[in-house]
């Protein structure tokens, strides 16, 4: 029964205002609106550069303290929820790592930073291959996996301290103290704008290629209708198993779905002239290890300011959603085994998209049989990654397996997130949150994706996630001490 009463109108609409508000600006003014983003993303970036490259080290410094000292022992006891095996809870963060945007990243991502590479090594050409192939790693390694293991931390903890607290930044840092209310509602507000923020990058890079790949198997043209036809499709399938209530096909179609990626990878792996893709993992790898203290600390430079800085915003934005996920399947667990496994676990899960698809596609390079350079310097990043798919063997096929991967990712993840979002917009947390609302927040998770139709949408969303993140550089560091002083 749906219980509008029980919705916070307060929130939705002005989060309805927000997201709408941006779009309508954009749409009737896209040069003006997109100039605009930019100058303010290049401002922001070069402020809080030393801040992102820092404070994560630094997170990153704190989380393996606090997992190693005695609050790491800490047990975490929620009732209502599933315990399980280290098994199945390790695998279930292995897969937390995969997702559409992953595979749109995977084959490609090297080749930006091979054309473009941090200025100290721009005369190095064995150093620029060595860096193309490892920064993929950095950014969305154990960095980028601290980002999201703080907020699952600071949930566990405030669950340990009241269990009826909700996952939320209020719920974290205020609970049910009723004369912090309007704190509260400011903390929930940036909780839901960061996440759709993050979400919008995913899901507007995902669904284009999504299209290019049919346009390509079923020989239809790549259009801007087609792309927004595939758009309304996503939005389709998400809408209708969130109006169905349909959560256990939609978890067994996620299970199934990891089984496609770790299909996806093997070929890959097998087919892809094996010894090379390991070669390239291990000076991938060993770029990375030695060099991480390094990308960890460099400013001042615009190749930090275009990517790393992206990256940490990018992963911060989509903390909170993340961070649900792992305390809800993280039930007797204890704190030190949430850290080490999210933060590892986690981080060899996306990295090895990116030491298969990624070395793949950068063998095909080396070896001129597909021009990933020149394709991305034209701005062809769908037919790039698709060209470099379909050197596979039974092309189709693996490009078909691949499209449906990510499809089914954008569906389960996004169905999840538009929970989350419609949850923590509810007055009361005691209830599942109404399935009206959770439609809602499908709509809504769409709707700045569809800029990708009209403008640079990668660009014009960089931008606006940058400056959404920057309140949850105050709120990470709360979160950093409020875990160490309620344990």
């Amino acid at each position: 029964m749906i219980k509008i009463k029980n919705w916070n109108f307060s929130i939705i609409l002005t989060i309805i205002f927000i997201v709408f508000g941006i779009f309508l600006y954009t749409l009737f003014d896209p040069v003006k609106s997109t100039e605009l983003l930019s100058t303010l993303y290049r401002n922001a970036a070069v402020i809080f550069e030393s801040t992102f490259q820092y404070g994560t080290l630094v997170l990153i410094a704190f989380l393996i303290i606090f997992a190693l000292s005695p609050k790491g022992s800490k047990v975490i006891s929620i009732t209502g929820r599933d315990k399980y095996s280290y098994i199945s809870w390790g695998f279930m963060i292995f897969t937390a790592g995969m997702g559409a945007s992953i595979l749109y990243w995977a084959p490609i991502e090297w080749a930006y930073y091979f054309n473009e590479p941090p200025t100290g090594i721009k005369n190095n050409d064995e150093m620029i291959k060595n860096y193309a192939i490892s920064y993929s790693n950095f950014h969305w390694g154990i960095s980028g996996w601290a980002l999201y293991c703080l907020p699952a931390l600071a949930f566990a903890i405030s669950l340990i301290k009241n269990p009826d607290n909700p996952l939320t930044f209020s719920g974290i840092f205020i609970g049910n103290v009723k004369k912090y209310k309007f704190l509260g509602w400011i903390l929930d507000l940036i909780f839901i704008v960061s996440i759709i923020s993050g979400a919008a990058i995913a899901i507007g890079l995902s669904f284009p290629l999504i299209a290019k790949i049919f346009s390509t198997i079923f020989n239809i043209s790549f259009s801007i209708n087609f792309q927004f036809m595939v758009l309304l499709l996503c939005l389709l399938i998400v809408t209708v198993t969130t109006a169905l209530g349909l959560t256990k096909g939609i978890k067994k179609l996620s299970e199934f779905n990891i089984y496609l990626v770790i299909f996806l990878l093997g070929f890959i792996l097998i087919n892809g002239n094996t010894a090379d893709l390991l070669n390239y993992s291990y000076v991938s790898l060993k770029t990375l290890f030695s060099n991480f203290f390094e990308m960890s600390t460099l400013t001042n430079d615009v190749f930090v300011q275009d990517w790393t800085v992206f990256y940490w915003a990018w992963w911060m934005a989509l903390s909170p959603f993340v961070g649900t996920f792992v305390v809800n399947i993280s039930n007797g667990k204890t704190l030190r085994e949430l850290i080490l496994g999210t933060v590892f676990i986690g981080a060899f899960g996306s990295m090895l998209h990116f030491l298969i698809i990624g070395n793949y596609s950068f063998y095909l390079f080396s070896n001129d049989i597909v021009n990933v350079i020149g394709l991305i310097s034209n701005g062809e990043t769908n037919t790039a990654i698709v060209n470099i798919i379909g050197t596979l063997p039974f092309r189709n096929f693996i490009l078909l397996v691949y499209a449906i991967v990510m499809i089914i990712f954008m569906c389960t993840t996004y169905n999840s997130c538009a929970y989350v979002l419609a949850a923590s917009s509810m007055k009361t947390t005691s209830n599942e949150p109404d399935i009206l609302l959770r439609i809602l927040f499908s709509i809504v998770l769409m709707v700045l994706p569809g800029l990708f139709l009209v403008v640079d949408g990668f660009e014009l969303t960089k931008n606006i996630l940058l400056l959404s993140s920057i309140p949850l550089i105050f709120i990470f560091v709360a979160m950093i001490y409020f875990s160490i002083k309620n344990v």
